[in-house]
């Protein structure tokens, strides 16, 4: 699709969507999108979370795939460690043991983390966390 876009110019018509459909033809329907301001692909906002003292990071992990972003094997890093990471094996093995461990000893209030997810293939997603008084 995006080739026919560039070889034939029509890329500077349309606003978003053409779809070559083979042998049948060119289909061709111009709309804008409407983007989420919270969009975890499209913005690069970041995301407050609140949390409890005593909260792991495994709790963590669980509210990020229950939650509006429904990630399936988030992936967890701060500036200064890996907290959690799904892949390769031997990583995964590595980190592990900081599932169980409390949040507020593995990272300092109001720390950003870095949330990868297969979902969202090259992208990373920003999270600041902060723990209730």
């Amino acid at each position: 699709n995006e080739t026919v876009k560039l070889l034939t110019f029509c890329s500077q018509s349309l606003n978003t969507y053409m779809m070559y459909m083979g042998a049948t033809g060119i289909y061709s329907h111009t709309f804008v999108y409407a983007q989420k301001e919270d969009c975890p692909v499209c913005t690069s906002i970041v995301r407050k979370i609140t949390v409890g003292q005593k909260t792991t990071l495994n709790e963590l992990i669980q509210m990020l795939r229950d939650g509006d972003l429904r990630l399936k094997n988030p992936s967890i890093t701060s500036d200064s460690t890996t907290l959690y990471m799904q892949k390769p094996p031997p990583l995964e093995k590595a980190t592990r043991p900081n599932l169980d461990k409390a949040l507020s000893s593995l990272i300092s209030d109001g720390e950003e983390l870095a949330v990868t997810d297969s979902i969202f293939h090259n992208s990373t997603i920003n999270v600041k966390i902060f723990f209730d008084p």
